[in-house]
């Protein structure tokens, strides 16, 4: 008998009606439900079974044995928490979620709550050969319906959803973490907000675009690095907005604290540099990464200025271009693009489509760009009803094959395995994916502003959070990992150490050579007044290059006009 996959894509409804039709005719239904519903008839025919049917499909109901049933019901159960498990996941941190939805209620399916001790055969659920409707209930919930809801049902490549199932619903959408990772995911939660508030207590009334509120976004990108370093990746370009970024630059790209301390000391740079006047929190900067299995990428991220998205398509050409270099472009995995986005940008930019628009084109392939928006919830002063129509920043890229991984951001954790997913995905068949982090600001858009102007209800619901580390700290604690003397511990060694980088910063970095160009930049300088270097070139090397520019291979038959075009330049040079 061939697989059951069809009754996956049924609704209870249909099924209903097309056993209607095959009782009438049973020639008038495709072969592999004539299969079906005459299994279903025969398995009504004795041993105690009967056939039921509702308004919501076929049902066989138990034997007196209480085996293992086949149930139609239980394809569409099944089908329909894959498509819309997510929309009452918990991926708010704010505690805004839908926590019910009509169309997963158990009578949908032809279930009552007398049912869900029934034992029946799951051999669409990946993991779950057999179980009670209760359990399935339960597993399917725990897989799509906690702090990472998943969407892929829009995908029209059955492999691709597939390869996604196999990978959450064993395992609950969960990831294996030993106590020695969480103890890292501890300390890298600990020391980004860490950093936010002691930036906050030394530089009082400096803006620096706080990612408070969303710290998870640090172990997330290390989290993607990392997996890509393992999966042979030489190369990562990163691209992003304000926010967040001198984090992402202290404790992604290890970009010292103490350069970043002597910036908002304003002693970074010496009185005869020219032409840097960018402030801090639109700089990038560049490391090589070194995975636990010994692989090296380097990471670099973009400068960007006060334009949000315009970095997009930069940080696409810079990958394309990285892949010609490295030979790379038919599989297009050595060098990968990550972009951040802001949420109200992410919908309201044109420019974020149209570079998703050409993502595709022979041209401009990338082979999958990593989308990770940072989803605070508010555009500036905007509300998510004021700004956009759809329910998710992320629904206008449902027109491309991209799952989207919806994560709450006070669910490390949760962040974590969206970033593996990702990954994987993304080298598994490169294509684009994207991860819509939810968190919250805990500031205004920066932190000069008041958001209780124009949040008020929203905000006092943040003041009464905890960081998301202490939230962390005492999840560890309470499972065993840490204790109170070594949470106290590591925090106190985090504050030692930006008290030391402050202190290098105000008295040692101006006295030190400033860091401009490394690797295979590594020679050039700043050029400072000194202009007396030769730059022209002799006549003949502009033949030799004006030759080859306006020169057609005697095998290419080029268009005529291309011909006279080409003669007219090198006439005209």
């Amino acid at each position: 008998m061939p697989r059951l996959d069809f009754l996956n894509r049924a609704n209870a409804e249909y099924v209903s009606d097309l056993h209607e039709q095959w009782r009438r005719d049973p020639g008038s239904v495709p072969a592999e439900w004539q299969i079906f519903f005459e299994g279903v008839e025969a398995g009504s025919s004795g041993d105690g079974a009967a056939v039921a049917k509702s308004g919501a499909g076929i049902r066989v109901l138990a034997t007196a044995e209480n085996e293992p049933e086949p149930v139609a019901g239980i394809y569409d159960l099944i089908h329909s928490y894959r498509e819309l498990g997510h929309l009452i996941a918990e991926i708010d941190p704010l505690g805004n979620n839908q926590t019910e939805h009509p169309l997963l209620d158990l009578g949908e399916f032809g279930f009552s709550e007398a049912d869900l001790g029934r034992v029946v055969e799951c051999p669409t659920l990946s993991g779950t050969a057999q179980c009670s409707v209760g359990d399935l209930v339960d597993r399917l919930r725990s897989t799509y319906c906690r702090t990472l809801g998943v969407e892929y049902m829009h995908i029209a490549q059955k492999e691709l959803r597939t390869w996604l199932q196999d990978k959450i619903e064993p395992t609950l959408n969960t990831p294996e973490l030993s106590d020695t990772e969480r103890l890292q995911l501890f300390q890298e939660l600990s020391t980004s907000a860490m950093f936010e508030q002691f930036l906050h207590t030394k530089f009082v009334g400096q803006k620096r675009f706080s990612l408070e509120g969303g710290e998870a976004l640090v172990p997330l990108l290390n989290t993607l690095i990392e997996g890509a370093g393992e999966l042979g990746v030489q190369e990562i370009v990163m691209g992003m907005p304000h926010r967040g970024r001198l984090n992402v630059l202290a404790n992604v790209l290890h970009k010292p604290y103490g350069f970043i301390f002597a910036e908002f000391e304003g002693s970074f740079l010496p009185n005869n540099v020219q032409g840097d006047g960018d402030v801090k929190y639109h700089l990038g900067y560049s490391r090589d990464h070194v995975t636990a299995g010994g692989n090296k990428v380097h990471v670099s991220l973009l400068y960007n200025p006060s334009h949000l998205e315009a970095v997009n398509p930069i940080v696409a050409g810079i990958v394309h271009a990285k892949q010609d270099y490295l030979r790379d472009t038919a599989a297009r995995s050595r060098a990968i693009p990550i972009l951040l986005h802001g949420d109200a940008a992410f919908t309201g930019q044109g420019l974020v489509m149209e570079t998703l628009g050409l993502s595709e084109l022979p041209d401009f392939q990338v082979g999958g760009t990593i989308h990770v928006i940072v989803n605070n919830q508010v555009g500036f002063t905007t509300s998510p009803k004021h700004s956009r129509f759809t329910r998710y920043p992320s629904d206008i890229a449902k027109v491309f094959n991209a799952p989207v991984f919806h994560v709450n951001a006070d669910d490390p954790e949760a962040a974590i395995q969206a970033a593996r997913l990702a990954i994987e995905f993304r080298d598994r068949f490169r294509e684009d994916v994207i991860i819509d982090l939810v968190c919250y600001r805990r500031h205004g858009h920066n932190e000069l502003d008041d958001p209780t102007f124009t949040q008020p209800t929203m905000y006092k619901r943040i003041r009464e959070k905890k960081s998301v580390h202490m939230m962390y700290g005492e999840r560890l604690v309470q499972a065993g990992v840490l204790t109170e003397e070594h949470k106290e511990a590591v925090l106190g060694e985090i504050r030692e150490k930006f008290e030391k980088a402050l202190a290098y910063a105000r008295d040692e970095q101006p006295k030190q050579r400033i860091f401009a160009f490394g690797g295979v930049w590594e020679d050039i300088g700043w050029a400072g007044k000194d202009w007396s270097a030769r730059t022209a070139v002799s006549p003949a090397l502009l033949d030799r290059i004006i030759a080859g520019a306006t020169t057609v291979p005697e095998s290419f038959n080029a268009h005529p006009k291309v011909r006279k075009l080409l003669a007219e330049r090198r006439k005209m040079i």
